[in-house]
């Protein structure tokens, strides 16, 4: 009996397994069969004329198309082939409506997004775009469609997990990628609340003292004579704040950009240089394309769920974006006499019960419902309503990518930029005619004496220049405007140690390759830690382990690379004397403003904020010197736990990594190991190569840097240099999805050249032909 028994049992284990093992392999050949087609002929209806699409050994898509409409067409299918999740999840977002797939945790997402406006803004942009825009966004959208509609189509996995399906895309959803983009780099508007109670802490004085004004000795990157604004209309007379230094924390770390002209480079021609920072993600933002028509080619960076080349180059110019992170939003106490219209909205919850929620408007914009926004409100008031402009339909910045695409010189890309509205970027130019140039074009608000929007900057007096005498234009979110600049654009500057050594490496030698500007792109020594060291240096650590430390950094030449242990040895020392400094003053506010405050740190340490060192919680005087000994025994203790006792042997990139994020697997057990993707890289929060990480959170995970590196080489713009964070794919089955990460992360670079087609394609790509559908 007993036999019996176990004999059954057996059987039926042996039948559970084998079903289990039976349907894992049946479901990985799902996974695997949502790999796109490469090779071979696809015929696809809404195609005008056949088009190819070779990808290159990087996966980096090769297009060629008859004309314009197909060049558009192409991209889309190749952004639904590689990059359809990606653009899911964000239209998703933008419209609120993420809570249909991914359930109750992402409910409080779709509450953000549905108050911000901005899939109605979106929709409302469509019809009053021009006509050749229109077309281009329908043609891109009928390129995505034909992919996911395709007889056999197989989602990417994250559908398939999901148990879900894309539907089909509408150029609204493309404008809305345009807004995602605009609100990522919006102003300070939701900060506005922390610094009014910060404030309520420390008092005023204080409070600009801890933020840090920007150094009268950092670079601004216009001068008047640069900015040429003799015959602009002078703006309302009003008192703009002093210009200060922005959050220094992960996310806000900015990019950077520069062009160096002809008379500074050994070519003999401009070079320009461009890596924006932002969220490291997987995949990357970007992704990359080559797109060829008879006009010409156009070749950087596209953003998927969008049909243009938004950072790149073409055959005669080359451009290149940084953030300048305007004050273009406020948060106005209000009261529900204020409310001028409402409306409710249903968001469904799978797994849950749907939530209605009524979003309200005033004159100025939506409200922020205080059961959804927890911000401290004054006396008097009920809630904050939001002025901006975001919610507003805008029908010209989604075809801004497309004009400057076309452009052949500088009066072409003021043409083009002329209608962008948001967000404000500082774009640098290059031409193969020799000349460089500026312009930070966008939708300004200009404030009266109370604060009210009365007017916005004629674009003729927005920060722009052409060909400045020092033969270089940089910006690292730093202050691009001089102090006389009559507008106010913001007070808040945040990239001062970047900016400083950009201007130090460009000076440094009369005339510039690419070789050199690679260097400078990539370079990972720390403006901060070169001025503190000669104080950190004084230190007098009463541990064994801290005085080995100490001796360590003797020499150091503060390189945050990945091979050596200074740069721990210093990151970790910063993270607990920085502690030491403020959170007795800051008390309950400190763990919001917790981070790598920089420019307040050098004025504590070099300046004349050094009483900020005394512990207002005790009765003794404390001094910055006192505080750095003990610091570092702590930081050094702490860390061995973790890392060992044998110092010399910590490795910076043993513990800081890039870590790019998958929405939503890097939040699931199991599934976070498979989609996320990391990789070791050198620096921090004040290098070129910026690398911050978050003082707030255990370890040294980075989770914004160069999301994208490209150097162009207007002598021969075939030589020029390209580099994104993960892969091309945004599938996780491809080898194309993270293959690029550890190229990233050792500061390597490919080109993307132009002077091939389908007949003489490089050994090892793989061609896919286009046919339009038979009718």
């Amino acid at each position: 009996m007993i036999k019996s028994v176990l004999r059954y049992g057996a059987i039926t284990l042996g039948i559970i397994l084998a079903s289990l093992i039976v349907f894992a392999l049946v479901f990985a050949n799902r996974l695997y069969a949502s790999l796109p087609q490469t090779t071979g002929t696809l015929e696809l209806a809404g195609l005008e004329a056949p088009a190819d699409i070779v990808r290159d050994g990087h996966g980096v898509p090769h297009i060629f198309a008859a004309n314009s409409h197909d060049a558009y067409f192409a991209l889309g299918t190749a952004h639904a082939q590689d990059r359809m999740w990606q653009m899911e999840i964000t239209r998703r977002a933008i419209r609120g409506r993420l809570s249909e797939i991914l359930g109750p945790d992402a409910l409080d997402t779709d509450i953000f997004f549905r108050t911000m406006g901005l899939a109605t803004a979106a929709e409302e942009s469509v019809s009053n775009l021009p006509a050749d825009v229109q077309d281009a966004l329908q043609a891109y959208s009928d390129g995505v469609n034909a992919i996911i509609t395709a007889p056999g189509y197989v989602a990417p996995p994250e559908y398939q997990i999901l148990m879900t399906a894309p539907q089909p895309w509408t150029p609204a959803d493309t404008v809305t990628v345009f807004k995602a983009i605009a609100l990522d780099l919006f102003g300070n508007a939701f900060e506005e609340p922390a610094r009014a109670a910060l404030e309520a802490v420390l008092g005023a004085e204080r409070t600009e003292e801890f933020i840090g004004r920007y150094p009268a000795d950092a670079p601004r990157s216009l001068s008047m004579a640069d900015l040429c604004l003799g015959d602009a209309p002078a703006p309302p007379a009003t008192e703009s704040p002093a210009p200060a230094v922005g959050p220094e924390d992960p996310g806000r770390d900015g990019s950077n950009n520069w062009v160096v002209a002809a008379s500074r480079t050994t070519t003999g021609a401009p070079i320009l240089a461009n890596d924006p920072h932002l969220g490291l993600s997987a995949p990357d933002i970007w992704y990359l394309a080559r797109v060829t028509t008879p006009a010409g080619s156009t070749v950087g960076a596209t953003l998927p769920g969008t049909p243009f080349v938004t950072l790149g180059r073409n055959d005669h110019i080359a451009w290149g974006f940084t953030n300048t992170g305007p004050d273009v939003g406020d948060l106005h106490p209000a009261t529900e006499a204020e409310v001028t219209g409402s409306r409710e909205e249903t968001i469904q919850v799978r797994f849950g019960s749907d939530v209605t929620i009524t979003r309200r408007e005033t004159a100025t914009g939506p409200v922020l419902d205080p059961e959804h926004f927890d911000y401290p409100l004054p006396d008097g008031a009920d809630f904050f309503a939001l002025q901006w402009m975001l919610d507003e339909p805008d029908d010209t910045t989604p075809g801004v990518g497309m004009a400057i695409s076309g452009g052949r010189d500088w009066d072409d890309f003021v043409d083009a930029v002329r209608s962008f509205v948001a967000p404000q970027q500082n774009m640098v130019f290059a031409a193969t005619d020799g000349d460089i140039g500026f312009y930070a074009p966008a939708r300004i608000p200009v404030r009266d004496a109370d604060g009210s929007w009365v007017s916005t900057i004629p674009f003729d007096a927005l920060p722009h220049t052409r060909n400045p005498e020092r033969g270089f234009i940089a910006t690292a979110n730093n202050m691009i405007v001089p102090d006389e600049y009559p507008y106010y654009l913001t007070s808040e500057w945040y990239g001062v140690s970047r900016i400083r050594r950009i201007y130090h490496g460009i000076e440094a030698q009369p005339r510039h390759d690419l070789d050199s500007l690679q260097a400078l792109q990539t370079d990972t020594v720390s403006d901060m830690a070169l001025r503190i060291l000669p104080v950190l240096r004084t230190a007098e650590p009463l541990t064994s382990a801290g005085r080995e430390a100490l001796a360590l950094l003797a020499d150091w030449n503060g390189d945050m690379a990945v091979d050596r242990p200074e740069p721990l040895i210093y990151a970790a020392w910063m993270v607990e004397l920085q502690r030491r400094v403020y959170a007795d003053e800051l008390g309950t506010e400190f763990n919001r403003w917790y981070a790598d405050r920089r420019v307040f740190m050098m004025d504590v340490l070099t300046g004349d904020l050094a009483g900020w060192c005394d512990n207002v919680l005790t009765d003794d005087v404390e001094t910055c010197h006192e505080l750095l000994g003990a610091s570092l025994d702590d930081a050094i203790a702490n860390t061995a736990a973790a890392q060992g006792r044998d110092i010399a042997a910590w490795r910076w990139g043993d513990v800081h990594y890039a870590r790019s994020d998958h929405t939503p697997f890097s939040s699931f057990p199991v599934l976070k190991d498979w989609f996320t993707i990391t990789t070791p890289v050198p620096g921090d929060g004040s290098t070129v190569n910026v690398a911050p990480f978050s003082f707030r959170r255990p370890g040294y995970a980075v989770t914004h840097g160069a999301s994208y590196r490209s150097l162009y080489d207007l002598s021969d713009l075939d030589n020029s240099r390209f580099m994104i964070t993960t892969g091309q794919s945004g599938n996780v089955m491809s080898r194309h999805y993270d293959d690029l990460a550890p190229l990233w992360g050792r500061g390597e670079y490919f080109q993307v050249r132009t002077d091939w087609t389908p007949d003489t394609m490089p050994e090892g790509a793989e061609h896919l032909q286009l046919q339009p559908a038979s009718p």
